[in-house]
């Protein structure tokens, strides 16, 4: 079994790689910066656990993760050189191009936020690799902060673990989840649920909170602000209002100013429903590189002042943002690059899937699917597709600022209101019928005459006469 002594800097794994140190290590691996024995390169080397090893999902995973990487051939993933599994520990590995530089979450909390103009060719790199991931039917499920690599002295965007990547059938625009995968701050409705329709467009909900994340240094969903949780935060998906980034914005008390447009893209992007989202990074990117150049609101205006007058709604939306194109457009042919051809090292060849087919875009007319209604998954049956689990921590929340958006009034209140209502409605409604009653009482009527029951008639006897003033009565 492999051990941490194994892997102690200057072992020596799978014949021809010599450990330098430990980069990276979670739940399902760990990655080391090696050297090639036999061409003297410095590469990344990732490694399954041992404990993983007979599981067959992981296996899947890290399998996956390899063989995307070397059919897509895009600058903006990892290139892979090798894959195999260790003769002697009989641990799958991969050999990888070694990144230098930070993730995106690590630059926002080392520096903070950026601006639009910062960001906008990372939103676009990352966008370019999304789009090649999405015309060759993959889903990356898994798009947030951490998984964006800021590479070299130019910092290349490099989109980093596929392993958790979904491919749709070839025939439709969607495929069935069969549980929840992904990072919770990130994943769109569809991904909590079993049964969730996950398409092209599940990356764009987390492409959209990623935009907000880089341009305020915070994240979105309240609960990450607070401790509401998993349950908070499933509320937040499923049952309360999306607001447009200035809104939410100015409840964080933050001095950020949004752009009209911008607001109206973050809330097609981030919609619940997928007829009114993006369909995948090429729609998505043609709508957001025009607001990349739209003006931010003139004047000093604070983001709350900002957030009271140009308060968005979706009705507003497709008057800001161009319509959805039609079904049959489809985006460019994409040209791959071509990718370094992988050596043979040692260890014997790591067995990956079969190819991954292409997507073609489906004929005009074709009919949608429909899937059943999503099942909700407890929150304790999650699996994240990334190695830390649950909320990531956030610097604690300012106090709501005047003119923010006001809390949503609990379900309960409206129902003690109407109980309220009615009881109040009741007993004037008795008083006022037992008014009547006492003022109008009427008299009892008088008993209805019975006729007598006749009897036969007895003979009378004689009766003596009484004197006068002697009569009883």
């Amino acid at each position: 079994m492999l051990g941490s002594l194994r892997l102690r800097p200057g072992a020596v794994f799978a014949h021809d790689y010599e450990v330098l140190r430990p980069i990276a290590s979670g739940g399902m691996g760990a990655v080391y910066a090696v050297r090639d024995r036999r061409t003297g390169e410095e590469q990344a080397m990732k490694v399954l656990l041992p404990e993983l090893v007979a599981e067959e999902r992981p296996r899947r995973r890290f399998l996956q993760e390899a063989q995307i990487a070397m059919q897509l051939a895009h600058d903006g993933i990892p290139r892979v050189y090798h894959t195999g599994i260790d003769d002697e520990a009989g641990i799958p590995f991969i050999v990888m191009e070694l990144l230098r530089g930070e993730d995106l979450r690590a630059r926002i909390k080392s520096r903070g936020p950026m601006g639009m103009e910062e960001a906008a060719p990372i939103f676009a790199a990352l966008a370019e690799v999304l789009g090649s991931a999405h015309r060759e039917g993959l889903v990356h499920r898994d798009v947030k902060p951490e998984n964006v690599f800021l590479h070299g002295p130019s910092e290349r965007v490099k989109l980093l673990d596929f392993g958790v990547a979904k491919l749709i059938d070839a025939h439709r625009t969607s495929g069935t989840g069969t549980g929840a995968v992904g990072s919770p701050m990130w994943m769109a409705p569809e991904q909590t649920s079993a049964g969730g329709r996950i398409a092209c467009c599940t990356d764009v909900w987390a492409f959209g909170l990623l935009t907000f994340y880089v341009l305020t240094g915070r994240i979105y969903w309240k609960a990450a602000q607070d401790e509401s949780g998993i349950g908070g935060l499933l509320r937040e998906l499923h049952v309360d209002p999306v607001e447009p980034a200035s809104t939410r914005a100015a409840w964080l008390g933050l001095g950020v100013t949004f752009s009209r447009e911008y607001d109206a893209w973050f809330l097609r992007a981030v919609a619940r429903d997928h007829a009114a989202r993006f369909r995948d990074a090429h729609e998505m990117w043609e709508a957001f590189a025009p607001v990349l150049d739209a003006p931010a609101p003139s004047g000093d205006r604070s983001a709350v002042a900002f957030a009271e007058t140009v308060s968005v709604d979706r009705s507003e939306v497709s008057s800001v943002l161009p319509s959805r194109p039609p079904a049959s457009h489809a985006p460019p042919a994409y040209e791959p690059h071509q990718g370094r051809t992988p050596p043979m090292g040692g260890g014997h060849p790591l067995p990956l899937p079969p190819a991954v087919p292409s997507v073609s875009t489906p004929p005009p007319g074709a009919p949608a699917s429909h899937a059943p209604p999503a099942r909700s998954v407890p929150p304790e049956a999650w699996q994240t597709g990334s190695d830390p689990g649950g909320i990531p921590p956030t610097d604690p929340p300012g106090p709501i600022p005047v003119g923010a958006s006001p809390r949503r009034v609990p379900a309960f209140v409206w129902v003690l209101l109407v109980l309220l209502v009615g009881v109040l409605v009741a007993t004037l409604s008795g008083m006022i019928v037992w008014v009547i009653l006492t003022i109008t009482e009427p008299t009892a009527p008088a008993p209805r005459p019975t006729a007598p029951t006749l009897e036969p008639a007895s003979p009378l006897e004689p009766v003596a006469p009484q004197p006068v003033g002697s009569i009883d009565t």
